[in-house]
């Protein structure tokens, strides 16, 4: 299939926090399956959202704007506030009344539809005593009779932590070793020394911390020298809001005459140390030989383990990522959804977002933008390799013959998904319950997908690292046909080998 030939016919869409509503509205349709919806066209009404990040700090309220325009009127305007899927939702608003049967568990109680401007077309949502759990894009739907439309607000939570809290805490250097503290911040604060003259200083040393609420914790430490600089004030700045503590503090000259206190021991060095050194001479006459021995077999044991480790870390790379059998993956154009463009091998798909006309047959995939691999695998062991050029994200794995074609899916191995990807600006493992966040794997260029059938095993590699990335806990595929997958953000490119 040709990038001009493959499509099918599609509606005008709009982007739902990152999905689309195209081709015969299946975002909607899904909406429509849990709110038994009408058939709804896209036009004339238009929903708009503020044109940057909505900021607050946590625990004050916060109103996320969100206007629409309509050429009719109505009496029945739908709202509906949802962020990752539609249901649970943020809140709706139907029928004149606000709906909280399916509402997500952290905003009960806390959200309100401001109502006052709804006839002006304002369907502002607040949120009450803001959490930072809150801080990410939402989604903003409105249809009035059979029209809709969408927009996206994001909300940034902030928060103020403590005034810094100095500690002298011993002699170090010559000087004394000062350390400046505070903590209850998000995001990550910025900690600057300036002496009288507000030049800044180099710290001797930081540290940050976080806790289970997310709110960062910052310590900054500094050797304070008598005359130059006995004087200092720090400050804690807050990265979003230009927000600033800080503390001046002085420390008298008194305090310096122990910053070196060797000079009132020196003489109870001296005849320590000619003590100690008679000793050591005379231990190390008789254990010389034996310490020798000691270290020298120390350092082999060291060598030994390393050589260990190094031979364990290439038997996981080898065992994992060359399996028996190298797989000539070609995608299937019967699967790949209408936005997906195949090139004429069918080795490489990129999304598009154009109309094109082909049939909306049972096995093709909708609303989401996946393709399944032509051939599929029973037994066996095999991998395979993909290639990607990021636009709005992208995901890469396996899928059982039998998984859900149409409608709302979750990628997740309980639906019949192994997969992991640059989703939602992060580099992440698609597990259940929860994904796994692999913030020390950098993203690669080139994925190794390698499969065990009977063994169950699911496994990532980088190819331009040559690491194992993640591998899934062992699954049964009870005998059904497992193929390669892949799902594609806007403007994406992926490209399967050999």
């Amino acid at each position: 299939m040709t990038e001009l030939g493959a499509s099918r016919l599609c509606s005008s869409e709009k982007d739902v926090s990152g999905f689309h509503l195209h081709c015969a509205l299946p975002a909607f349709i899904i909406y429509g399956f849990i709110f038994q919806a009408h058939e709804l066209h896209s036009a004339p009404l238009n929903v708009t959202g503020p044109p940057g990040p909505i900021t607050v700090a946590a625990g004050e309220d916060v109103v996320l704007p969100c206007r629409f325009s309509s050429e009719q009127s109505s009496r029945d305007t739908e709202v509906v506030w949802f962020r990752e899927h539609f249901s649970p939702y943020v809140h709706r608003y139907k029928g004149g009344q606000d709906q909280y049967g399916e509402q997500m568990l952290q905003y009960q109680g806390r959200t309100e539809q401001l109502k006052d401007g709804l006839a002006k077309g304002s369907v502002d949502l607040k949120i009450f005593r803001a959490q930072l759990s809150d801080r990410g894009n939402y989604t903003c739907f409105v249809r009035r009779d059979s029209y809709y439309d969408e927009a996206v607000v994001e909300l940034e939570v902030t928060a103020s932590g403590s005034g810094p809290l100095i500690a002298l805490e011993h002699y170090q250097d010559g000087g004394i070793r000062v350390a400046c503290r505070s903590a209850g911040w998000y995001p990550k604060p910025q900690v600057l020394w300036q002496d009288p003259h507000g030049q800044r200083l180099p710290p001797l040393s930081e540290s940050v911390t976080q806790d289970e609420g997310g709110l960062f914790a910052v310590e900054s430490s500094i050797i304070l020298t008598r005359g130059t600089n006995q004087k200092l004030f720090c400050s804690v700045r807050h990265a979003l809001r230009s927000q600033e503590k800080g503390s001046a503090f002085y420390v008298s000259d008194p305090f310096f005459q122990n910053a070196h206190p060797w000079r009132a021991a020196l003489g109870v060095v001296l005849v320590a140390a000619v003590t100690l050194l008679v000793i050591a001479v005379y231990l190390f006459k008789i254990k010389g030989k034996h310490e020798k021995k000691i270290v020298m077999q120390e350092a082999a044991l060291r060598d030994r383990d390393a050589e260990i480790e190094k031979q364990a870390e290439e038997l996981a790379w080898r065992r994992y990522a060359v399996p028996i059998e190298e797989a000539k993956v070609v995608l299937d154009p019967d699967t790949a959804h209408c936005d997906l463009v195949l090139s004429d091998d069918c080795k490489s798909v990129k999304r598009e977002d154009t109309l094109q006309d082909i049939p909306d047959n049972p096995e093709r995939f909708k609303p989401w933008r996946c393709v399944l691999g032509r051939e599929g695998f029973t037994s066996g062991r095999y991998y395979w390799e993909v290639e990607a050029v990021d636009g709005g994200g992208w995901t890469v794995g396996v899928s059982r013959e039998d998984v859900k074609r149409k409608g709302e899916i979750e990628f997740k191995p309980e639906e019949g998904i192994w997969a992991v990807g640059q989703w939602a600006g992060q580099f992440q493992a698609l597990t259940s319950p929860n994904r796994t966040l692999l913030p020390e794997i950098q993203t690669p260029k080139r994925i190794r997908v390698s499969l065990d059938y009977e063994e169950g095993r699911v496994a990532f590699f980088s190819v331009d690292e040559e690491i194992p990335i993640f591998t899934f806990p062992l699954a049964s595929f009870e005998g059904i046909r497992v193929h390669p997958w892949v799902w594609l953000g806007p403007g994406t490119w992926l490209k399967m080998w050999p």
